[in-house]
């Protein structure tokens, strides 16, 4: 079997498996949802209520919460479920046997980041489907290219900060605590649950640091209808770049086939 047949098999297998999984469907699919409707039915009266953004772009503010949400569950999708699913598959000794075994080690993170992107690619545009269906959420052709890469991109650089994060996690407990923790603290301050023109000046420095600020800030700039040229921020771009590298560099030099729990 080649190379990318085993991926192919591999991802399936993963995809399966989270399908299996209640706690995983609830946590992706489920709560991104239910966040979608809650927050277009309770903050949002008589569909005239506008965002601004801190480019001073305004969008409605369905379209603000219906992008906001999607970098949300990408890093939800990526981000979490790769820091939990390595961790727990590393402390019961799976990933030591599968090192061992003839097939490539890499085709196995390769499946798994896989699997990760197709959920986060896939729950982003059912998220957008649903905005522009039943919200309204205008999708402006010029600028909807944007949205697909600010998609591609922050799901390679949260995937990347997955598995950083995972040889830093020594139980699965640790990894389902510090991963879904860091999402959504981040995702009160980076303007996804809460418009940043309302946060504090410092609260809102402070997230500009990471990177779901600048991945929700892309996907909403690129839904807003005043956007000009192709909606890319070359800010933007830079640092979740920045952040998809740094996340390789300690994800290759760092990341941990056999269980750390046993070396304590």
């Amino acid at each position: 079997m080649s190379d990318r047949a085993i991926v192919v098999a591999q991802t399936r297998a993963a995809l399966l498996v989270a399908m299996r999984t209640p706690r995983a469907l609830l946590l992706t699919a489920a709560f991104p949802l239910l966040f979608l409707f809650l927050f277009n039915s309770i903050f949002i009266k008589g569909g005239s209520d506008t965002a601004t953004l801190p480019n001073d772009l305004k969008l409605s503010a369905e379209a603000y919460f219906t992008a906001g949400i999607a970098a949300y569950t990408i890093a939800l999708s990526t981000f979490t479920t790769l820091a939990v699913s390595l961790t727990t598959l590393r402390e019961r000794g799976q990933l030591k046997r599968l090192r061992g075994t003839p097939m490539p080690a890499w085709t196995f993170v390769a499946a798994q980041v896989l699997r990760a992107t197709l959920q986060a690619v896939g729950m982003a545009a059912l998220l957008l489907s649903i905005g522009a269906l039943v919200y309204g959420v205008p999708v402006p052709g010029t600028t909807f290219p944007a949205f697909v890469l600010y998609v591609v991109l922050g799901t390679a650089t949260m995937s990347a900060l997955g598995i950083a994060l995972s040889p830093f996690t020594t139980t699965p407990d640790a990894a389902s605590t510090v991963a879904p923790f860091t999402v959504v603290l981040l995702a009160f301050i980076s303007g996804v649950w809460i418009p940043v023109d309302q946060l504090p000046h410092w609260l809102e420095s402070i997230a500009k640091i990471f990177p779901l600020y600048h991945l929700a800030l892309g996907l909403q700039s690129s839904l807003a209808p005043g956007a000009s040229g192709s909606g890319l921020d070359a800010g933007n771009l830079a640092a979740l770049a920045a952040w998809a590298v740094a996340g390789a560099w300690i994800a290759v030099r760092r990341f941990r086939w056999e269980p750390l729990a046993a070396r304590g």
